[in-house]
């Protein structure tokens, strides 16, 4: 059984373990960074904080009230900010079912369109956005992330 909710505060040290363990498995094209923790644990309290309405962060959580994946919605720009899905439960509808709440509540907000970025590297995620409709629109965005050059390419989806 899995249940999406909103975040609560005192979720996020578990959204911050579910960030690292997808990110050990899912970005070992980041070499050594991607091994260990990113973010220190009260950014990842302030990244709940910061998704209050009219933004969202919705957190999956199976039978045993575990909190398995995650994914952040920015209704205002029609953004979709960030979907990660604990390894040992990948692959089995939770980044699916988490695509699907985050498009309503754009769709709620009025959004005909999500967009997203996600890095060039990670074939697996663009795989996951492309099977939901997903398409490329062309947009690269270039960023800095320490000292690791990330090219991030848009991709668009029609909300119907």
């Amino acid at each position: 059984m899995l249940t999406i909710r909103r975040a609560a505060p005192d979720d996020a040290q578990a959204i911050g373990a579910v960030f690292d363990a997808a990110v050990r498995e899912g970005w070992k094209y980041l070499g050594e960074l991607a091994a260990r923790p990113m973010f220190p644990p009260q950014e990842w309290d302030e990244e709940v904080a910061k998704h209050a309405p009219p933004n969202a962060l919705l957190v999956a959580t199976n039978e045993a009230d575990r909190l398995i994946g995650f994914v952040a919605v920015h209704p205002p720009e029609g953004e979709m900010y960030l979907l990660f899905v604990h390894p040992d439960h990948a692959g089995r509808g939770v980044g699916r079912a988490l695509l699907e709440a985050a498009h309503e509540i754009l769709r709620s907000a009025g959004c005909r369109e999500a967009y997203l970025y996600t890095h060039e590297q990670n074939e697996r995620a663009i795989a996951v956005y492309e099977a939901a409709g997903y398409r490329r629109d062309g947009t690269v965005r270039e960023s800095e992330f320490r000292g690791v050059h990330q090219r991030e390419p848009r991709l668009v989806k029609t909300l119907s």
